[in-house]
């Protein structure tokens, strides 16, 4: 009996070891299942090209290059492909084309076929509420050096970037569109709306508002469908010298009540800490600060001077922006609803420049329909750019850069505007007439008055240097005649007639007349 029972207890041993197996194998066949790459995305920069393999789950993997001929290649075990990589555009990209395969069993490689070679770098991204686990896989045009800023091309009407000491010089202004690429930003409330669509939009407005304004060049860090880094971004509008940095964003909130602009510059909580980092690692990078004082080196001074230094440098900065806020808000009152009266500071990464005023602006919720409609017409992201570069050219002409274009006309009393002035509370006819060195008649002749009656929110010509719509654009990737023709609120028909364009078709690069409104 003993060794019957023995038996049946080794029988029943291995049947529950077999089950267990069975079960462990399973597992292991689920976990392999899991983590599947769902779809690879492909976005395009000036500098690099970024592929985002959207994937099921956490992965490890491994990536290396191969030469003769070039490729990058990714194993990542335990997975397998679901999306289809055929329908990926490697366009203007230095990828020829992708191909995926099973190895070892149950390790996905993934071999990413170069025309040049390319410097890849990766990182793997935790889920978050929009989106799950991702692999990102930046393919970097040139190898530049540890040290040296990579070279990002930038969109400028003056791409040279003078020094702050020229006389008469432009008066640069960075503009960041928010978000970009695999990076949607908010979300609007009919789950189509994305922010990185409309800040871009708003963004370009702002930069055709500014470019046609003599004194002043803009930048943008990013005029594309692209992400560019929060830190590389105050770093590009540090190497091209930008004499202020402004960051356009839109809003999102759980209900859809919220509504109105706000403007916010650095908290001081924020600028203690990046003071304190700049001076721990002024050895590494031997960093450079400009503003009032000229180009400093921090590495030259002991650490209680340089954070001495840094400190009155940022301390600068953010008393600018909190000014520059302050005169943007003024020129925006009357054009949207402001949510805060004030300038709000907050610790965000866009604004921690220590030599160069900065500003985030919020331009409105997503999340509230009516909102989000009118910001995602042309005609209200004409407005809002308007009256941000009218905030601007406020700003600096109440204190102009020393040796600008606008120090220049500022003591020659010529008073440079974009032309178009929204009224706001409490204005009056006779104010803005003596605000912009004009007549009380010229300003009721040209805007076809016959009464000094006003209203809030009216849009006023202004006499003087920039009056008047362009005379020329650009065309620029992904543009189309119809939109250039409504962003500067004119006829398809006449747009074609100045230009001796019998149908749509047009080219990047290519320079168009603008007609009169």
């Amino acid at each position: 009996m003993k060794s019957q029972h023995t038996l049946s207890s080794i029988e029943g041993s291995s049947r529950c070891l077999t089950l267990a197996l069975a079960v462990c194998t399973l597992l292991a066949s689920f976990a392999v299942s899991a983590a599947s790459v769902e779809e690879v995305r492909v976005w395009r920069a000036p500098d690099h090209t970024r592929l985002v393999f959207d994937l099921s789950g956490g992965v490890e993997y491994k990536l290396f290059t191969l030469d003769n001929p070039a490729r990058v290649v990714i194993d990542i075990e335990g997975s397998s492909l679901g999306g289809d990589l055929s329908r990926l555009d490697f366009s203007e990209s230095p990828i020829s084309g992708m191909r995926s395969a099973i190895r070892d069993g149950d390790t996905l490689r993934m071999v990413i076929d170069l025309v040049v070679e390319v410097e890849p770098r990766s990182f793997t991204l935790a889920p978050n509420s929009e989106q799950g686990d991702r692999l990102v896989v930046d393919l970097y045009d040139e190898s530049p050096s540890a040290d040296a800023p990579r070279n990002t091309n930038i969109i400028s009407s003056n791409s040279t970037g003078a020094p702050r000491g020229d006389e008469r010089r432009n008066i640069i202004v960075a503009i960041s569109a928010g978000h970009g690429g695999e990076d949607p930003g908010g979300i609007g409330f009919d789950g189509k709306l994305r922010e990185k669509d409309i800040t871009l939009k708003i963004a370009r407005a702002l930069f055709n508002q500014l470019e046609r304004i003599p004194g002043y060049t803009p930048i943008m860090i990013r005029d594309g469908d692209y992400y560019v880094e929060l830190q590389r971004r105050s770093e590009i509008a540090r190497e091209k010298r930008a004499d202020l940095f402004v960051a356009v964003h839109t809003d999102w909130y759980r209900t859809s009540r919220a509504n109105g602009l706000t403007i916010y510059a650095l908290s001081g909580d924020r600028a203690d800490r990046e003071n304190s980092r700049r001076v721990a690692q002024k050895e590494n990078n031997a960093d450079l600060l400009g503003g009032v004082g000229g180009d400093l080196n921090l590495s030259s001074w002991d650490d209680d001077v340089a954070l001495t230094l840094v400190s009155l440098q940022m301390a600068w900065s953010m008393e600018q922006s909190l000014i520059a806020g302050t005169r943007v808000l003024e020129s925006l009152d009357g054009i949207t609803r402001l949510r805060r009266d004030k300038v709000q500071q907050a610790s965000l990464e866009v604004l921690k420049s220590p030599d160069i005023p900065s500003m985030l602006i919020e331009t409105g919720y997503l999340t509230n329909p009516d909102e989000a409609r009118r910001l995602n017409t042309s005609a209200f992201q004409q407005k809002l750019a308007r009256g941000i570069a009218q905030g601007v050219m406020n700003y600096f002409y109440e204190a102009p850069p020393e040796g600008s274009l606008v120090a220049w006309q500022k003591v020659n009393g010529i008073v440079p505007m974009p032309g178009i002035y929204t009224v706001k509370r409490g204005d009056s006819l006779s104010v803005i007439a003596q605000r912009y060195n004009v007549s009380l008649a010229e300003l009721k002749s040209l805007n076809s008055l016959s009464s000094n009656t006003i209203h809030v929110a009216q849009e006023l010509t202004i006499p003087g240097i920039g009056a008047g719509e362009p005379e020329e654009h650009t065309v620029r990737r992904g543009e189309t005649l119809s939109e250039i023709a409504q962003q500067y609120q004119v006829s398809l028909g006449s747009l074609r007639q100045v230009n001796s364009i019998t149908n749509d078709r047009i080219i990047v690069g290519q320079i168009l007349k603008i007609p009169a409104p």
